[in-house]
């Protein structure tokens, strides 16, 4: 059975949701979950009530300090993949070519 948490508890949990997202830049309901120890529906619900008040902005990544902080890492991401995708071209010289005249090589 989960733990029921008083008002107090509750509230000092929010407290340390709030500086865990203000540290790292991005926290998931999983991850905020392992570090606090409440449930993940426990998480959800106090989430929902810093999103409400505007201490955090919530996306399907997980929660942010701000909508900016979202964009930014959003455009960090793509920036990275764009890096790896860009490998040198290995070509093997033991290949043959059939260049346009026809000629295969």
């Amino acid at each position: 059975m989960a733990k029921v948490f008083t008002q107090e508890e509750r509230e000092k949990i929010k407290g340390q949701v709030l500086e865990l997202v203000r540290q790292s830049g991005r926290e998931t309901l999983r991850q905020l979950e392992a570090k606090t120890g409440a449930t993940r529906y426990l998480m959800s619900v106090l989430a929902r009530e810093l999103v409400a008040s505007g201490d955090v902005y919530n996306s399907g990544y997980g929660l942010f300090p701000s909508e900016q902080a979202r964009k930014d890492w959003q455009n960090a991401r793509k920036k990275l993949s764009r890096a790896k995708l860009k490998k040198p071209v290995v070509v093997d010289p033991d290949l043959i070519w059939s260049l346009p005249d026809g000629e295969i090589r």
